[in-house]
């Protein structure tokens, strides 16, 4: 027996993303490992980080894109973006088309997580919400309008191929992954 999509999410859809990836766990390693950081990191950058925090609440942006016309809104966490992408093809039974140079990400992100030989996409990415919708570009105006940072990352498409693409490489999106955050205890 097949089973029931529950998603509204269709193929020929944007995916959009609110923010930015990996907030909570960016957060959440500057608070942690702030005394390591401040060795390679001016205390600004790091504050910074910490304030992630602040920018968890999703309503705003859940409201705005409700009235926008988002037909699909899926709320990260745990295990980051690509782990959210899959979980939400999986429930809508789509294939994606993602281009990663598209995924909206902090510079405190990307210095902290190479600090600590971590994959951002795998990271904590609670205060984002992907969002699928038939017009990304009106939805992201709107956002935007709203003050809410949104960019279109990709589209839902037909079959079960959940592709990233980079730069002109592409390669297969994989399963979800443990967070990365559980690997801080290793530094």
């Amino acid at each position: 027996m097949k089973q029931e999509k529950t998603s509204a999410l269709k193929p020929g859809m944007d995916l959009i993303l609110t923010k930015w990836i990996a907030l909570r766990g960016t957060a959440e390693i500057a608070r942690q490992k702030e005394m390591q950081l401040l060795t390679r990191f001016p205390s600004a950058m790091i504050t910074q980080a910490k304030g992630f925090e602040l920018l968890l609440n999703t309503e705003t942006e859940r409201e705005e894109a409700k009235k926008a016309g988002a037909a699909e809104i899926y709320a990260l966490g745990p295990q980051g973006i690509f782990s959210g992408l899959w979980r939400m093809a999986e429930e809508a039974g789509v294939g994606l088309r993602i281009e990663v140079r598209s995924i909206p990400i902090r510079q405190e992100t990307v210095e902290i997580c190479e600090f600590f030989d971590l994959n951002p996409y795998y990271l904590q990415s609670e205060g984002a919400l992907l969002i699928g919708t038939w017009d990304g570009t009106e939805v992201v105006n709107r956002l935007n309008l709203a003050g809410i940072p949104a960019a279109v990352i990709g589209r839902a498409t037909d079959g079960n191929d959940r592709i990233l693409y980079n730069q002109g490489n592409c390669r297969y999106l994989d399963r979800p992954q443990k967070d990365e955050i559980e690997k801080l205890g290793d530094h």
